[in-house]
């Protein structure tokens, strides 16, 4: 009897543990989640050689020993968070589970609200973004003022006084855009107390430093949201994009007599089998009907484009124009079109121009690189959440600048510090 419990507990701990390892060695960690954006987890037994020994104990019969092995890399912390993680991706039916779940979820919450007026409801229950009925698009939540708000801001403005007097050969520039969550604008703002409604922004202007130059991209309501920015996604649509080139570019040439004409769009293209489910709708799942995806046509001049160390024979907008493009719902359109984000990107053109420039900002900067990029020679386009230590003396001294630009919303431009304040 004894040795039969043992020999039943030691078969279910080997279909404990290896049916969950197979799910998660079987998976290819290249394998793309369209719907998350991002690559799937997976643990290749030659990524772990005592895995490998596991496995090939197992399968010579060796299950005492292969259990034991595979007992020890369990109580390795390090390999838990990464089997977690594996086998969180790797797990059957995985998508289709996600998505039953949040159609539960979203069942519950308009069942909720039906007894209510509010034509405003949250897209499900894990994240601060809700479904605007009225105007058929998803939106984040106010954000807040408050003190912690205040100080972050005041800690911002001396690290720009700071870089300003540190380089006064460099003009420093601001460009903020308005995002709905920060305005007076947002519809939910009397449902929370401490909303920021535009409090942030009149405060670092009332205390801005001399010497940053600030150009505003302010919404007048909601109108004006719903015609710059998508309404299934974060970003700015091709309105907003050729809002802030037009605006960048008259603000730089106030510091730049002979900057070089401003480019002209010859039109708009709009990519009818494309149907965009923007940040918004691949976080909620929510059944929305997606964006037009509509971009600008622009006669670049030739550059040279190096992307984190690697040369970039062509931009990927131009793929865009020749049909090479997905139709899988839920790509992420806009980092496909104008280029995903990353550490650095470097822009060269030939044009004459013997002045060079360094944008600073997230993803929303990606769509104006190469716009502002071609009315300098050279244009170094930086993310500083790919930076844990980032130091602009250091790269100053590797790389000449003339003008420097922040272009950002109230996060990037002068309240988080733990990403955006700009080392010396």
């Amino acid at each position: 009897m004894k040795k039969a419990y043992q020999f039943v507990l030691i078969l279910f701990f080997i279909v404990l543990l290896t049916v969950p390892l197979y799910w998660v060695t079987k998976g290819d960690p290249a394998e793309e989640s369209v719907v998350e954006a991002r690559e799937m987890v997976a643990l290749k037994p030659a990524s772990s050689p005592n895995l490998q020994r596991a496995l090939d104990l197992i399968s010579e019969g060796k299950y005492r020993e292969g259990l034991s092995t595979l007992i020890k890399l369990y109580t390795s912390s390090s390999f838990v968070s990464k089997f977690e993680t594996a086998t969180s991706d790797q797990f059957p039916l995985r998508l289709s589970i996600i998505q039953f779940s949040k159609a539960i979820e979203r069942g519950i919450i308009k069942l909720t609200y039906s007894f209510t007026p509010d034509k405003i409801i949250p897209a499900d229950m894990s994240r601060d973004i809700y479904y605007d009925s009225e105007h058929n698009q998803l939106i984040y939540q106010p954000t807040l003022f408050n003190e912690e708000t205040r100080h972050l801001i005041d800690e911002r403005i001396m690290n720009y006084k700071e870089l300003i007097e540190a380089y006064p050969d460099i003009n420093f520039y601001l460009y903020y855009h308005e995002i709905l969550e920060n305005s007076e604008f947002h519809p939910l703002n009397p449902f929370f107390s401490e909303v920021d409604s535009g409090t942030s922004l009149k405060y670092f202007m009332e205390n801005k430093p001399e010497g940053l130059q600030i150009k505003k991209f302010m919404l007048d309501d909601m109108d004006d949201h719903i015609k710059y920015y998508y309404r299934t996604d974060h970003h700015w649509n091709v309105f907003g994009v050729l809002r802030a080139y037009d605006e960048i570019y008259k603000m730089l040439s106030m510091g730049y007599q002979d900057i070089l004409p401003e480019l002209e769009y010859a039109n708009i293209v709009t990519f009818p089998d494309v149907e965009f489910l923007g940040s918004l709708a691949r976080e909620t799942l929510y059944p929305i009907n997606g964006d037009q995806f509509m971009v600008e046509v622009v006669n670049l001049p030739p550059f040279e484009m190096v992307k984190s160390g690697q040369v970039v024979k062509e931009h990927p907008r131009y793929s865009y124009f020749e049909g090479d493009y997905s139709t899988i719902p839920y790509t992420n359109h806009f980092n496909q079109f104008y280029g995903k984000v990353t550490d650095l990107i470097e822009y060269t053109f030939n044009n004459g121009s013997d002045r060079n420039l360094l944008i600073i900002g997230s993803s929303f900067r990606n769509a104006l690189d190469p716009l502002l990029g071609a009315h300098y020679h050279k244009t170094f386009c930086i993310d500083l959440r790919y930076y844990s230590d980032f130091s602009l003396s250091e790269f100053l001294r590797e790389y000449n600048v003339d003008d420097i630009l922040i272009i950002g919303d109230d996060e990037v431009a002068f309240e988080d510090v733990e990403y955006w304040k700009i080392n010396p």
